[in-house]
């Protein structure tokens, strides 16, 4: 009987952990030019489309807070970070889970981030490749933090 037991909460653990997993609610896309020259300073938009009724937090850490939205370009690539990433204002609230104030965004977000383009890299396509690592909350749960990589080609002349 204990078996039997163990094995049930075992499956329903299964079932809970799959149905959190299929939960998705924010879609991300990357924009860049399509083209661009070595050595060039680019913009290139990452847009986050939240759920209704879901939020995911702004780019400011907060010591015992969520997960805070974080974005970055992995090496190696012919692209570069070259400064603060523009973000837009982020709603402010007190958030019970935590007992803070957090800052936090719901609906389209878009981030600008200024790019360079390293001056020696050879002309022709090169994978432009962005991580954004968030986590997703509603009134009643958090997911796990999530990381997806966006990826897109860019021509260099």
């Amino acid at each position: 009987m204990r078996y039997l037991m163990a094995a049930v909460a075992m499956a329903f653990a299964v079932q809970a952990q799959e149905a959190e997993q299929k939960l998705d609610p924010v879609k991300w896309t990357l924009a860049a030019p399509q083209s661009a020259a070595a050595g060039a300073r680019i913009e290139v938009l990452v847009m986050a489309t939240v759920e209704e009724g879901w939020h995911l937090y702004s780019l400011k850490a907060l010591e015992g807070g969520p997960v805070a939205t974080q974005i970055a370009m992995p090496a190696p690539q012919q692209f570069k970070l070259a400064g603060v990433i523009d973000a837009p204002v982020p709603l402010t609230a007190h958030e019970e889970a935590f007992d803070m104030s957090v800052e936090f965004y719901f609906g389209e977000v878009e981030f600008r981030l200024p790019v360079e383009i390293n001056r020696d890299a050879k002309p022709g396509a090169h994978k432009l490749t962005v991580t954004a690592k968030y986590q997703a909350c509603d009134n009643k749960q958090c997911l796990p933090p999530k990381t997806v990589r966006l990826e897109q080609t860019v021509t260099l002349k």
